[in-house]
């Protein structure tokens, strides 16, 4: 298997970690690829271009959380994805994959040059931001003694990750302790450790993942 990824992508952050911790790591070939260039080796497995993508034979798999999906079936760890029927854990799914997007894109607006950036998306993303951490913190759970390994649980720990990255809420540790416990026990995860975002993995011509 082939993961065509970028090192800052919450989203094969999320796909990488599944892997890691379902003991697939050695099965799985990380393959950094540029984004947004006419060249990129992932093009030559779909015509999108975007990551993560998936590369198992003549399989190609998109997306992040159908990515998992594969990953589940070839780990016998228990599933990172709910059941269909589990409609309470598809909501909270639902909840922090949509946290996610939100950060995602407003930390794509705070990168571009000053005179490009949308004052009116800056503000409305920070603003759902805002009412997402304090839900969360509000129905977040006591940190877990072995922290498991589901899908919206790594949605949440890779948009934390990007807020921290890029500096979007400053101080929201202090502002969200009952939040901030429960990452710290996902912190101490050595696939959390591995796969966390970096400055040296940022493209210092575009400031992109």
């Amino acid at each position: 298997m082939r993961l065509f990824y970028t090192p800052n992508s919450p989203y094969a952050r999320i796909c990488r970690i599944v892997a890691i911790e379902g003991g697939l790591a050695d099965a799985l070939e990380l393959v950094r690829v540029p984004l947004r260039t006419p060249d990129s080796p992932s093009l030559r497995h779909g015509p999108l271009g975007k990551i993560p993508l998936l590369v198992d034979g003549d399989l190609v798999l998109g997306e992040s959380r159908l990515i998992c999906g594969y990953l589940d079936q070839r780990s016998s760890n228990p599933p990172s994805l709910p059941s269909a029927s589990d409609w309470q854990a598809q909501a909270r799914e639902s909840l922090m994959s949509g946290f996610l997007e939100g950060i995602t894109n407003w930390s794509r607006e705070k990168r571009r040059a000053a005179d490009e950036q949308s004052p009116f998306i800056l503000e409305v993303e920070e603003q759902r931001a805002i009412r997402a951490f304090e839900h969360i913190e509000r129905t977040i759970p006591a940190p877990p003694a072995e922290p498991p390994i589901t899908y919206a649980d790594l949605a949440l720990v890779a948009a934390l990750g990007m807020v921290d990255f890029y500096g979007l809420v400053p101080d929201w540790r202090g502002a969200y302790p009952a939040l901030a416990a429960w990452l710290a026990a996902y912190e101490a995860l050595p696939s959390v450790q591995e796969t966390a975002p970096s400055m040296a993995a940022m493209n210092p011509l575009t400031r992109s993942l």
